[in-house]
């Protein structure tokens, strides 16, 4: 599955920036002026006011927050996916509120990532590197084919019981718009699938944990964050982050678990890699995007 084009020419990409504050409309639009390949045509307070503005500037990508008046960027998230199908980066200081990250990428928006905070004491060079990156990407992803995830809500007491190791794995990686793409296949999985399901996917790392909490609410599978010294179970959802690299290993006395390492290369190779070095035949990888391909000609203009 690959919903990517190739980076646009230089100019060519037509942002259109919504949050209801003014100063924070700014900055987002002075973080993607940057970019020699990405233009601001508007800004919006809102999402009504954003809905018009798309019908009237036609923008490649837009930037939303969600904590707005009038019309939330949820809300918002469902008009712009039936009516103008535009590829959506959400921008939010909510980012540990599983609920908006969860429901927000289940609609099928390109990413959930933090809103750029001096006072953060995060790296601000970084913060301003991946809110371009993102808006490069998402405008050239085709919106039209993602769907959004049914809810269907599931009792946890239909969670899979057993505590043994599993003897196959299912290894899934995927980048960008790659959380809808996963709750597509987790849902439609049978509550009595033995193996483990190992996720890899494009995720901010602050919203991993909030977002596989809201997940089990309509997941067959008991969801997992990936987390480092984390032992894989048969039956379980063990969902990860490109952001760090994850490790298939052997456990003292028997099974495995996962190792998460900072700074990753290939980190969806090496996921890969590793569950096909342990489990062998008993394997089974699915690439879902070619998003990274995309990424590095991109990375050299940012």
């Amino acid at each position: 599955m690959n919903n990517t084009r190739a980076c646009a020419s230089p100019s060519s990409i037509k942002a259109l920036i919504v949050d209801d504050a003014p100063i924070m409309r700014k900055a987002i639009e002075k973080i993607v002026g940057r970019s020699d390949q990405i233009e601001v045509v508007g800004m919006a307070a809102n999402g009504q006011e954003c809905l018009t503005k798309i019908e009237e500037l036609q923008p490649d990508v837009i930037t939303l927050d969600i904590d707005m008046p009038v019309m939330n960027g949820i809300t918002a998230v469902k008009n712009i996916m039936v009516r103008h199908q535009k590829p959506v980066v959400i921008i939010s200081s909510l980012v540990r509120d599983g609920y908006f990250a969860f429901e927000a990428l289940r609609l099928g928006v390109v990413d959930f990532i933090p809103k750029p905070s001096r006072v953060s004491g995060d790296d601000w060079e970084s913060e301003e590197n991946l809110v371009r990156m993102r808006v490069l990407l998402a405008s050239g992803m085709q919106v039209k084919r993602m769907r959004r995830v049914r809810r269907r809500k599931l009792s946890q007491a239909h969670f899979n019981s057993n505590r043994s190791s599993p003897t196959a794995a299912v290894l899934l990686g995927t980048n960008l718009a790659g959380p809808n793409a996963i709750m597509h296949i987790i849902t439609s999985l049978p509550r009595d699938f033995a193996g483990a399901v190992i996720a890899v996917q494009e995720i901010h790392p602050q919203i991993l944990g909030p977002f596989c909490s809201y997940f089990n609410a309509i997941s067959p599978l008991e969801v997992h964050p990936v987390a480092d010294g984390c032992r894989l179970l048969a039956g379980r959802v063990y969902v990860g982050s490109t952001f760090t690299g994850i490790n298939v290993v052997a456990a003292p006395g028997g099974g495995y678990v996962l190792r998460v390492s900072e700074s990753p290369v290939s980190p969806i190779d090496t996921l890969f890699e590793t569950a096909a070095y342990h489990f062998k035949e008993n394997s089974c990888g699915v690439l879902m995007t070619g998003v990274e391909i995309g990424r590095a000609s991109c990375r050299e203009r940012v």
